[in-house]
């Protein structure tokens, strides 16, 4: 806990390391001497859905003494990713002893006096929810006290939501293989945030004066933009409706096109300028090719 508040909340945060150990090395050195209320990994722990089930378990062995580390350091809570197999039925990696506490995908846990799940469903006020896939549209309707996810490789931050990019992402898909950031985040007592970004390779933090509406993004450094929103601004848009939506409580073969404009402008605002007009050309788009 942070020393002049005893009840901050202070949490290590992290995740897609994809069995990559010097990531990890640089998270255990990075924070040599910090105390943590409780850390936290959102899953890719290993790369077993390319190197296979054999190759990620040597790779859970060998991460196995950081996390140890990081357990002494706060409590250790974890989840699997698409990449540790945790998709369909088999989940190979479920038996295994890691240190610290597998946060369950169907039900909460209570660690240390804080709930968890992996369930956007199970969520209450005083809820902390981790999952490894990204919902993007919880960065402005989640009811818990903090939201946690990775995979996407690109990090985003607003409100009380975070995706923590990648520890290290692979080649696997061709390009280059990359060190990138974890998080210190500390939650105070009326809810405030403070977000710590620690880059550890080739990550930088930046915000988009196009799409600042969606948050601080943390990407790669090689990008020519700050933003992964204009390489493909219909990305922005896709948000932007899957949003609306979910606060209408509704799917978009059933909403209305003016309810859509209304709910997004009044969350979003009206950046960029052409936001309005963009977004019903997108919406009126998107019904034609449901049609």
């Amino acid at each position: 806990m942070a020393a002049d508040d005893v009840e901050t909340l202070r949490l290590l945060c992290m995740g897609d390391n994809h069995g990559d150990v010097d990531s990890l090395e640089r998270v255990v050195d990075g924070t040599e001497g910090e105390e943590f209320d409780f850390v936290i990994h959102v899953g890719d722990i290993t790369n077993a859905w390319f190197d296979g089930v054999d190759e990620g378990r040597e790779q859970l062995d060998a991460v196995t003494p950081y996390f140890e580390t990081l357990h002494e350091r706060g409590e250790f809570l974890y989840i699997w990713g698409n990449r540790d197999g945790a998709i369909g039925p088999e989940q190979p990696f479920q038996a295994y002893d890691l240190p610290g506490t597998f946060i369950p995908e169907d039900d909460t846990i209570t660690v240390a006096g804080e709930t968890f799940t992996q369930n956007p469903e199970l969520v209450e006020d005083e809820t902390i929810l981790v999952n490894h896939y990204w919902h993007p549209e919880l960065l402005e309707h989640f009811a818990g006290k903090a939201y946690f996810s990775g995979h996407i490789h690109t990090g985003r931050y607003k409100n009380k939501a975070l995706n923590t990019a990648f520890l290290y992402r692979t080649a696997d898909h061709g390009a280059d293989a990359l060190f990138g950031a974890y998080f210190v985040v500390e939650i105070a007592s009326d809810g405030t945030w403070q977000v710590d970004f620690r880059n550890i390779g080739q990550v930088r933090k930046g915000i988009c004066p196009r799409h600042q509406a969606l948050g601080v993004q943390f990407v790669p450094d090689y990008w020519r933009q700050d933003c992964q929103f204009c390489y493909d601004e219909d990305d922005f848009y896709s948000e932007v409706v899957r949003t609306a939506l979910y606060g209408l409580g509704t799917v978009q073969e059933e909403a209305e096109i003016d309810e859509v404009v209304e709910s997004a402008t009044s969350t979003f605002g009206a950046t960029p300028p052409s936001f309005e007009s963009r977004l019903r050309e997108f919406l009126e788009e998107r019904t034609e090719d449901h049609r």
